[in-house]
């Protein structure tokens, strides 16, 4: 399984991919991409030795369910990008989505 360190995706092959932000984003065509700024729900580094000198940003004041409603929703995007391409291989345009609200 990949995981992320100091912004280096590392993938079980070996292989390192370089991030110029902090995370990785998926949008509702199934497009991936980078994202740069954490401003729906974020904290700021604190002293690492002291838990309570952090503090979370929640801009838009999002609820707990909110949260988990939009976590559900991201997840399920990646879900079907998987399936897609399980589906169409890696070379088809058709692992993507059409944005129908164009």
């Amino acid at each position: 399984m990949a995981e992320m360190k100091r912004r280096t995706i590392l993938f079980s092959t070996g292989r390192q991919l370089k991030l110029f932000g902090n995370s990785i984003g998926i949008g509702k065509t199934l497009e991936i991409g980078e994202s740069y700024i954490p401003n729906i729900l974020s904290t700021n580094p604190g002293d690492p030795l002291e838990e309570e000198a952090s503090m979370v940003h929640n801009p838009h004041r999002l609820t707990r369910e909110e949260v988990m409603e939009l976590a559900d929703y991201m997840m399920s995007l990646w879900l079907q990008l998987k399936d897609n391409i399980r589906k169409n291989g890696m070379d088809s345009p058709k692992i993507f989505a059409r944005d129908k609200s164009k």
